[in-house]
């Protein structure tokens, strides 16, 4: 009996021995799951207030986990590289997301907008790089196959381009920005017909879209050489890129609408990547204005231009098409500034 009751003693110290262990462990567990729950709550505000450009409510939610707890997880790496991306501070974004995708190297988002922030410093190869292991990682998203092939556009890799924005149109079938680029490529590519055929279907759905409008009339006139109907597509001249004003100034020269001619190729003409075509064909525009003096300027001006400037002219018509790269990028969150 005796020998009983001890066994009995001894195993109820076992038991409540045990017991501060057992509990530690269940307060360690409750305490992961109640932060992972609340980290996906937290980011969820964050990443919806950075989409809408609330940047003062994505800071207060930042602030509710700035506990240790947190700091282990890929996402809270994630959400610090999204609001430093929205503050423009490139280098320690970059620094964030390569931490994010270290501890998890399939979290899309982070390789996504690692890529926009290689985009954002002119540097199109690392984002092509970036997004092509994005795509990799969730190989069916529109819009990552969008950004990839504007990259490619950018490179100049035309082929590689038409591939991804097919395979974005693919999954979303009326993206009108994925076309556009694909009739820009295709103009690259001098195949005016597809260029036309997939802008004409982007302005029957939407025949206020500037850009496709725009780049209609440049086709027009390649295809019909006149200028009167190429002129019709022009909806705000503010916003044409190089080549349309290069394009719009021949039409508006020949309907002898000269001044609007100059006013258009001037900044062509100036430009470092201004061929010789470029450069007589506004001289002749000055001399036909009257302007004499400006004439006469201009033709200094191109005497003493070196003649190897190709490698500016190259950089500077990369940095432009860059400019129009980031305009035409599926943005996921806005910018502070």
């Amino acid at each position: 009996m005796k020998a009983k009751i001890q066994i009995l003693l001894f195993g109820l110290i076992l038991l409540f021995s045990a017991n501060p262990v057992f509990s530690e462990t269940e307060d360690k567990e409750t305490i992961e799951i109640n932060a992972k729950i609340e980290l996906e709550k937290v980011s969820r505000n964050i990443i919806n207030a950075l989409r809408y450009g609330r940047f003062g409510l994505a800071d207060t939610e930042w602030k509710k986990i700035q506990s240790d707890v947190y700091k282990s997880y890929p996402e809270y790496d994630y959400l610090n590289g999204s609001l430093l991306y929205s503050r423009m501070e490139w280098q320690e974004a970059k620094e964030s997301l390569n931490k994010a995708l270290k501890k998890e190297p399939n979290h899309e988002a982070a390789s996504f907008l690692l890529g926009m922030i290689y985009a954002q410093e002119d540097s199109w190869s690392e984002a092509k790089n970036t997004w092509m292991e994005t795509n990799q990682i969730s190989p069916y998203n529109p819009f990552y196959h969008y950004n990839l092939g504007l990259a490619y556009y950018i490179l100049k890799d035309y082929n590689n381009a038409i591939l991804s924005l097919n395979k974005s149109l693919e999954y979303k079938a009326n993206y009108n920005e994925a076309k556009f680029i694909l009739a820009k490529t295709f103009l690259e590519l001098n195949e005016t017909e597809k260029a036309k055929a997939e802008l004409t279907t982007i302005l029957e759905q939407d025949p206020k879209h500037i850009q496709a409008s725009h780049l209609m009339g440049r086709v027009v006139y390649i295809t019909e050489k006149d200028p009167k109907k190429s002129l019709t597509y022009v909806k705000n001249p503010r916003l044409l890129g190089w080549r349309e004003k290069k394009v719009y100034a021949r039409c508006y020269f020949e309907i002898r609408k000269w001044r609007d001619a100059e006013n258009l190729l001037r900044p062509i003409a100036y430009s470092p990547f201004a061929d010789e075509y470029d450069q007589s064909f506004y001289l002749n525009l000055l001399l036909n204005l009257g302007y004499d003096e400006r004439a006469n300027d201009f033709f200094h001006f191109i005497q003493k231009q070196s003649q190897n400037e190709s490698k500016i002219a190259e950089a500077y018509r990369m940095l432009l098409s860059s400019r129009e790269g980031k305009d035409l990028l599926y943005h996921y969150f806005k910018l502070r500034y």
